[in-house]
């Protein structure tokens, strides 16, 4: 099995511990007990929060509870090991004459885009590494080794799989114009080796959270780790170790696992997690594995909900450890991750500004549909490089809470997009008590408005064509790469009162069908996507156009939408509800609000139960104030 993955039954560290503190100065509390055990305290994280001890014999911790501060105290464990330009050329060498995997990815057409040159570095956790291997020659900028404390990451032959830290170093950044071997995903990028075995080839998660923990308090230039490594339990500090991470926008990325035997009964890890994987955090992605054409490989773990996306895993070439030019061919989702990873650090080249969250969602939306994976993994396909460097994330800020519309009134909505282009469409609810005159920014001038009223159907890329019940508009318009735009919305009052809108903003762009905003906040709308919600106060409705009563009345171009009381003196009568004054009456079409229903959908249904760092569901907190009727055929839809 090429994954290295733990046992559940793990072994106790013979001298080590992690404490957990609170805050820095618990630290010297920690030290003196420590001391009174004959214990010295390694080292201690300043975002993950513990501290690593080193005992003379069996650690000693029941003291260490009662001190101030201290979250836990706990033995390590180990981690039992199972089975384990002139751009580069992605259809193969000598050495690995098939490069499928960079042909299915996209990876030549991503590289006119980036190469990871002026990437973020990827750092890869593992039990050691070659790094005089040709594949890696000038790839390192940084290193340590965590099992035997000291600043070069070895190969450690007594590793259960001693080649599994090389092959996945070159499959992220193999040198791509040598003529040798393989081209990695990101060839121009560099490389920090933690290695989390000692001498022994044992694996601890003393070294694994160090690690991690090390990343975030550095500043080492990382935005991505490769972690493909797995196991069915984990420690209190390792998990804040990965916690830490989110801290400073660090993606992990971690293998689903794998399967001894063809469709094994535990391949489910939403039913039998595995970790970091499936830990349900929106900086963790959980990477399957596919075959050559696309489809599932049975000897992938995979979730409906804990794992995001595969990437091809099998017939894999890269390099080995027998010697500098060594190569072979091996599977597993061990070798998916990594070509994840590496797309990190194209993404980030291409697109400096993307969060953690944001390039997950951008790696789930560009994926490459397939029906194998419909219901196996979040985003439903295997990884496309291309796709998601040619994707457009929008953002889009809360507007003013309420709307004051003195016979007219501008409405600002700020976005941005710090993906590729996109073609952008606002979905505005607005109800009946204003009408939008115009939609204008300073980038691309007007925007197109496309007023709707209910029956009517609305056609938007997250939703397709649905029958609207509210009134409202959809204003579309395009939103450059790398953009923070203003629109500008110009109403006008129809109907006095307090009326209730929302705000969404949904984008499509070359490489994915969809994204909108907002994502993780805000009120189911009527189409069953998060929105921003928003008061219209109409104080006052617009005149009427010269002539729209047909010139009977004689008040000129007043017609009835003066502040007077209907005396009837105007013959243009059948306006008189649309007046500012006594006669609006039930002029406002939101009073009929059904509220609306919960999709099901979320953000795919979330990564698991873990309620730590929910990756959420949508908000099925009804709108109020009247314009979301009922939620019509949204089931199944789902943000991204």
């Amino acid at each position: 099995m090429l994954l290295l993955l733990a046992s559940a039954s793990a072994l106790a560290g013979p001298h080590t511990a992690m404490v957990g503190f609170t805050v820095p100065q618990d630290i010297a509390g920690i030290g003196r007990e420590a001391a009174v055990h004959g214990a010295v305290v390694q080292r201690c994280f300043q975002r993950a929060r513990f501290c690593v001890l080193e005992f003379p014999g069996a650690p000693a911790l029941s003291g260490f509870p009662g001190l101030q501060g201290v979250r836990y105290a706990e033995p390590d464990q180990r981690i039992d090991l199972g089975q384990q330009g002139d751009w580069p050329d992605a259809s193969g060498t000598a050495d690995c004459s098939d490069l499928w995997d960079l042909e299915f990815i996209g990876a030549e057409e991503a590289w006119e885009i980036a190469d990871g040159t002026d990437g973020p570095v990827v750092a890869i956790a593992d039990s050691g590494f070659l790094q005089s291997h040709e594949e890696l020659t000038d790839k390192v900028s940084g290193q340590w080794d965590y099992g035997d404390g000291d600043s070069y990451a070895n190969l450690e032959w007594s590793a259960g799989v001693p080649a599994h830290g090389t092959f996945i170093g070159a499959i992220i950044a193999g040198v791509g114009d040598n003529g040798a071997g393989r081209s990695g995903v990101a060839p121009g990028a560099q490389l920090n080796l933690l290695k989390i075995a000692d001498s022994d080839g044992a694996l601890y998660y003393s070294y694994a959270a160090s690690a991690l923990a090390d990343v975030a308090d550095g500043d080492l230039g990382i935005r991505s780790v490769n972690y493909s490594i797995a196991s069915s339990s984990y420690t209190t500090s390792f998990r804040d170790a990965v916690l830490a991470l989110a801290d400073v926008d660090v993606v992990l990325v971690a293998a689903a696992g794998n399967c001894s035997s063809a469709h094994c009964s535990d391949a489910d890890n939403d039913r039998y997690p595995l970790y970091p994987s499936s830990f349900s955090y929106d900086h963790v992605i959980s990477v399957a594995g596919a075959t050559t054409d696309g489809g599932r490989n049975s000897y992938s773990h995979y979730g409906a909900s804990s794992v995001d996306l595969a990437a091809p895993g099998v017939s894999i070439c890269s390099a080995g450890v027998d010697s500098d030019d060594d190569y072979y061919s091996a599977a597993g989702t061990s070798y998916a991750a990594p070509m994840v990873a590496a797309t990190v650090s194209l993404l980030l080249e291409a697109h400096p500004d993307l969060t953690m969250l944001e390039l997950a969602r951008v790696l789930r939306a560009s994926a490459i549909r397939d029906s194998e994976w419909t219901g196996k993994v979040r985003s439903g396909g295997v990884l496309s490089a291309i796709g998601a460097l040619q994707t457009a994330v929008p953002r889009l800020d809360p507007p003013d809470d309420s709307v004051v519309v003195d016979e007219d009134a501008t409405l600002r909505v700020s976005m941005e997009n710090p993906g590729a282009v996109g073609d952008a469409a606002v979905l505005f609810a607005h109800g009946d008590g204003v009408a939008v005159d115009a939609a204008t920014t300073s980038w691309h001038g007007a925007w197109t408005v496309e007023p709707y009223a209910p029956g009517d159907t609305v056609s938007l890329p997250d939703v397709g064509d649905v029958v609207m019940t509210g009134s409202g508009s959809v204003l579309r318009g395009e939103l450059d790469a790398h953009a923070s735009v203003d629109l500008y919305i110009d109403l006008s009052g129809v109907a006095r009162g307090v009326h209730a809108g929302s705000l969404r903003l949904v984008v499509s762009s070359e490489g994915a069908d969809y994204l909108n905003a907002p994502y993780d906040e805000g009120d189911d709308d009527e189409t069953g996507y998060l929105a921003f919600p928003v008061e219209l106060d109409v104080v006052a409705v617009a005149p009427l156009d010269s002539g729209t009563d047909g010139g009977a009345d004689s008040g000129g171009t007043d017609g009835g939408t003066d502040g007077d009381t209907d005396d009837g003196a105007d013959s243009g009568g059948a306006d008189g509800g649309t007046d500012g004054s006594t006669g609006d009456g039930g002029t406002d079409g939101g009073t009929t609000d059904g509220g609306a229903t919960d999709s099901g959908g979320g953000d795919d249904g979330g990564k698991g139960d873990d309620d730590e760092a929910p990756k959420g569901g949508c908000a099925t907190a009804p709108l109020t104030g009247g314009l979301f009727l009922t939620l019509l055929a949204v089931a199944g839809r789902r943000r991204r």
